[in-house]
């Protein structure tokens, strides 16, 4: 088929978001919600669904723009680049700043879909292709590429500059990769990816690094291609232009660092938060915070065993990738890492080689599956989920 990289991600697009939306009307119909939380829109039970939690401050940002309160929980910590994306949507939207946000994010998702297929096409053939897209957009919590939220956005930039790397379009990536960087603080990443790639593509092989013809090569390839090195390290100006921006108006250019403890994000290490999870989940009996943890706690502890085969199958840019996202947020709590785990796209790539076996084929599906409709219906309800 001429155009699978376009009608395959589309399809999976379509049939995961019908059964997401269904997921959200039944479990907003059939379980008990508290009326006393924000109404994203009060003229759409729908939209109002899809916009819940960090959505608030999203569409805060977008309408009123930022503020910081060192004592206090302050938007500075959300990037700038989507709230934008929503207010340039809103006039296209009547001026509906959660319409927006609902079409930025699905438009995004739908984007990376394409381009997560494109690249795991380019990174393992094309039967793999067709299961990583499956696989990202029936995870468990793939649901919050469709809400008010930025991941389906960081994903598009993301892979996209990877893939763009990959097909050494330097300049693409690198404007993908400063984006990515002022969309969340992790996007910062990017860079190091983009770097690594060009590095390779220069001569540079791990297994030779105390060769020095390697070395040379590697030289010989930065004097002749310098300008493309230069254009890859403007990738940190997005997160950079966010600290000027704080820095100016707040005098404060790591507000969206600082303001981290008021959410309940203090860095105590990796296994020092492990530690204090775990004994909290033992503690007593089980309820749903405690649940909540457990939830929380096996995507991470499953996607960081992961990058050891990460590494082997894709290589170690793509793990170290992985391995620094996770740890990142990982060193405060584990709140939210059934979400951070989304964007962690080299994994599903490697998920998607491992499901060449029919067998594991079936069980990822059927466990992403189930576990995507009992977690929509759970945070159409505003039970906490990530």
């Amino acid at each position: 088929m001429k155009y699978r990289w376009l009608l395959i991600p589309l399809l999976v697009f379509l049939a995961s978001r019908l059964f997401v939306f269904a997921a959200g009307e039944v479990g907003d119909i059939m379980l008990p919600t508290d009326s006393n939380h924000w109404t994203a829109d009060p003229n759409s039970t729908f939209l109002s669904m899809w916009a819940k939690w960090d959505s608030q401050y999203y569409i805060d940002i977008a309408s009123n723009g930022y503020a910081f309160n060192p004592e206090k929980q302050s938007n500075v910590a959300f990037f700038p680049l989507y709230p934008l994306m929503i207010r340039v949507g809103a006039t296209l939207s009547a001026g509906n700043l959660v319409l927006a946000g609902f079409w930025v994010s699905n438009l995004a998702l739908l984007g990376a879909l394409i381009l997560l297929y494109l690249l795991a096409q380019l990174e393992l053939g094309e039967p793999a292709a067709g299961r990583s897209v499956i696989y990202l957009a029936f995870f468990p919590t793939s649901f919050f590429l469709s809400c008010v939220y930025t991941e389906s956005v960081f994903l598009f930039l993301t892979i996209g500059a990877i893939y763009a790397a990959r097909r050494q379009k330097w300049v693409i990536a690198s404007l993908l990769g400063l984006l990515a960087s002022a969309t969340g603080n992790i996007g910062v990443l990017v860079w190091l990816l983009v770097f690594w790639e060009w590095i390779r593509v220069q001569g540079f092989q791990l297994t030779h690094l105390f060769k020095k013809e390697m070395w040379r090569t590697i030289w010989s390839g930065a004097r002749r291609n310098w300008l493309q090195a230069f254009v890859i390290c403007l990738i940190p100006l997005g997160i950079l232009a966010y600290m000027l921006f704080l820095k100016y108006n707040f005098e404060q250019p790591l507000a969206f660092i600082q303001t981290q403890a008021n959410f309940g994000r203090e860095n105590i290490g990796l296994f020092a938060m492990l530690k204090n999870n775990i004994q909290t989940v033992f503690a007593g009996a089980m309820n749903k915070g405690r649940l909540t943890i457990v939830w929380n706690l096996i995507p991470l502890l499953g996607f960081l065993a992961l990058v050891p085969f990460i590494w082997k199958r894709l290589g170690e840019g793509y793990a170290v990738y992985v391995f620094i996202q996770l740890l990142i947020p990982a060193t405060s709590t584990s709140g939210s890492m059934i979400r951070y785990v989304l964007t962690s796209f080299p994994a599903f790539l490697l998920l998607a080689d491992l499901g060449k076996r029919p067998w594991v084929d079936r069980l990822i599906t059927t466990f992403f599956v189930l576990f995507l409709g009992v977690l929509t219906t759970l945070f159409v309800n505003w039970i906490f989920v990530a």
